[in-house]
């Protein structure tokens, strides 16, 4: 049975001026330019130092409720937000204006929201003589279901019981649904026939990380320290990748290139369609974060030397190397920093923990070139993060307006996003 429930709008809140809600609570080591209300208001609006924010570069973009909600888990896929709640719906959020697209009802809780990316999509890609649209999808798991949607409009494409229990947030190709299993298996399930697995392969050790897929090919980490290769429709085993230890982080396919996290302390650069290496970058302690890919550079963190900055060059000229290899250099890390948040105009911003007894956190403003350290914006209260992957230099309008926006997510219902104010349009 269908669960789409009604369509839902919410409009954009008015702004709202510091201390109109509840108490002003003061960190014993300075003003926070964005902080919870009194615990005791459910569902208020969180408080905004509105000048602060605008000196720190910043205009309050959107904050937008769901009201009567706790929210769970909040997290981006593709150009949406998607903000799970305690009642088991979920709400897809257009990331620029804050308006609810759909709710659906899931009805049990949703799995991997721990990895921040347990909702993936699947976008067809519609040719000048195709004659018939094909829909965008997005496919998730709750409990040992797994349920495919409409993106557009959230309506049922089909739900799945699993033959086995999962052990990985999904990943999409055209024809298939890949999910791992803690009987360290890749199985790929076809979306015309989902009840029985296609295919699987058995690794030897658990499939933990969400999968990779760049046509025709699926890229499947495992704790046995290997990164094994398919044919995502027929399951044909292609070329292995070999770490010194387990791989415990996703990886990341950006502009035909894989960047592979690992726990020996590399980032592995490879090829996509035979594996050759073109860039190796050791970083001294285990990665902790998926890349992130905008632009010119990868951003990526690890344990003891936060947030790195690697720059794709571009290909040599074959007297100065193997003119197949694309060069990557890094740039710079801040040591402080804890997650990558978003690309400004110029600069980069990441997150980093608040002045000692504060309780809260910083968004740490440096320059993308080399990771000079600029100005900080205090914050406490924000229960979720997210790594806004989208350019505002993009060639697509559409993509590069949700550029340059910062998301900070409430338990309390609420979401607000901020964007830098050198990212918008005639500003």
């Amino acid at each position: 049975m269908k669960r789409l429930l009604l369509t839902v709008a919410v409009a954009t809140a008015s702004s709202c001026l510091v201390g109109c809600l509840g108490k002003n609570r003061t960190s014993p080591v300075g003003p926070q330019a964005i902080r919870k209300v009194d615990e005791g208001l459910r569902g208020e609006r969180p408080q905004i130092d509105k000048e602060r924010v605008e000196a720190f570069g910043f205009k309050l973009h959107w904050d937008s409720p769901i009201r009567d909600e706790i929210l769970t888990s909040l997290s981006l896929e593709g150009d949406q937000l998607y903000a799970f709640t305690k009642s088991y719906r979920l709400y897809q959020i257009d990331m620029h204006s804050g308006m609810v697209n759909w709710v659906y009802d899931v009805g049990k809780p949703l799995s991997f929201t721990e990895t921040g990316r347990p909702i993936c999509e699947w976008l067809y890609e519609v040719g000048p003589d195709d004659k018939y649209k094909q829909y965008d999808e997005i496919y998730f798991v709750a409990d040992d279901v797994l349920v495919g949607l409409d993106k557009k409009n959230g309506s049922e494409l089909f739900t799945t019981r699993l033959t086995f229990t999962p052990s990985s947030a999904p990943q999409a190709s055209p024809t298939h649904v890949f999910v791992g299993s803690w009987d360290d298996r890749i199985y790929a399930i076809r979306k015309d026939f989902p009840a029985v697995a296609d295919w699987s392969w058995r690794t030897r050790g658990d499939v933990r990380t969400r999968p990779a897929y760049n046509s025709p090919t699926i890229f499947v980490s495992s704790r046995d320290a290997t990164m094994y290769t398919f044919d995502a429709a027929t399951g044909r085993r292609k070329w292995p990748w070999k770490t010194d230890q387990q791989i415990t982080q996703d990886a990341l396919v950006y502009k035909s290139l894989l960047y592979l996290p690992s726990d020996d302390y590399n980032l592995y650069v490879l090829d996509v369609s035979d594996g050759l290496l073109h860039h190796r970058t050791c970083v001294g302690s285990p990665i902790t974060t998926q890349p992130v890919g905008v632009d010119k550079t990868i951003y990526f963190g690890s344990k003891r030397g936060g947030i790195h900055a690697l720059l794709r060059k571009g290909r040599p000229q074959a007297s100065q190397g193997n003119p197949r290899k694309v060069e990557h250099e890094l740039l710079w890390n801040r040591k402080e920093a804890t997650r990558f948040l978003c690309k400004g105009a110029e600069d980069v911003y990441v997150l980093e923990p608040g002045e000692e007894g504060s309780g809260g956190f910083s968004v740490a403003r440096l320059d993308s070139k080399d990771g000079h350290f600029r100005d900080s914006l205090p914050l406490s209260g924000v229960d979720y993060w997210i790594s806004n992957d989208l350019s505002p230099a993009d060639f697509d309008r559409k993509r590069a307006i949700r550029g340059g926006i910062i998301f900070l997510g409430f338990r309390s219902g609420w979401i607000v996003a901020l964007k830098e104010t050198a990212t918008i349009p005639g500003a």
